[in-house]
C-alpha cells in the first residue's frame, strides 16, 4: 500500500541521512570555502518527489568512493529544487530537471552541468574527471573513452 511505501521510504531516508558521510556545506559558505581550499563547488539539486533523486541518495551517495571523492576534492552542496537557493542556482546556471549536478569554479563560473541518475561506477568517473583536472584538457566523452 501507499502508506507502507511511505513509511519504508521515511525509514530509508532517516537511515540514509544517519549513514551519509558526505560533508554537505551550506550554499552561503560554499564559494568562500572553495576559494580557501582551492576546490571546485559541486551542487546537487534534488526534489523530494523525484524517484531518481532517491536512487542517487540511497545508492550513489552512500558509496564510500563517492563520499571520499566529494569530501576530498569538492565543496559539496545539496539544495532542494524549490528552496530560495535552489531557485537562485537554477536561474543562474540553467536547469533541465532533477537530479541536477553543477560543477563550478570557486569564483562561481560554471564548468559543466549534468542531469539524471547515474550508476555509482559512472558517477565516480564523472567526479574523477573534475577532481583530476582533466576537464581542462579534454571533453568528458574523451575522458570516459580513456577510462575503459
Amino acid at each position: 500500500s501507499k502508506k507502507v511505501k511511505r513509511v519504508l521510504l521515511t525509514l530509508l531516508i532517516l537511515i540514509g541521512f544517519a549513514n551519509a558521510q558526505i560533508n554537505w556545506v551550506p550554499y552561503s559558505q560554499a564559494f568562500e570555502k572553495a576559494k580557501k581550499e582551492n576546490k571546485l563547488v559541486f551542487i546537487y539539486i534534488y526534489s523530494p518527489s523525484c524517484h531518481y533523486c532517491d536512487i542517487m541518495d540511497f545508492t550513489v551517495f552512500e558509496s564510500q568512493r563517492v563520499e571520499e571523492l566529494l569530501n576530498n576534492h569538492f565543496i559539496p552542496v545539496k539544495l532542494r529544487k524549490c528552496s530560495n537557493e535552489g531557485i537562485e542556482v537554477r536561474k543562474k546556471y540553467g536547469f533541465v530537471g532533477t537530479p541536477m549536478f553543477y560543477f563550478l569554479n570557486p569564483d562561481g563560473n560554471k564548468i559543466k552541468t549534468i542531469f539524471g541518475a547515474w550508476e555509482e561506477k559512472d558517477f565516480v568517473k564523472i567526479l574523477n574527471y573534475f577532481a583530476s583536472g582533466s576537464y581542462k584538457e579534454m571533453t568528458m566523452d574523451e575522458y570516459f573513452m580513456k577510462q575503459k
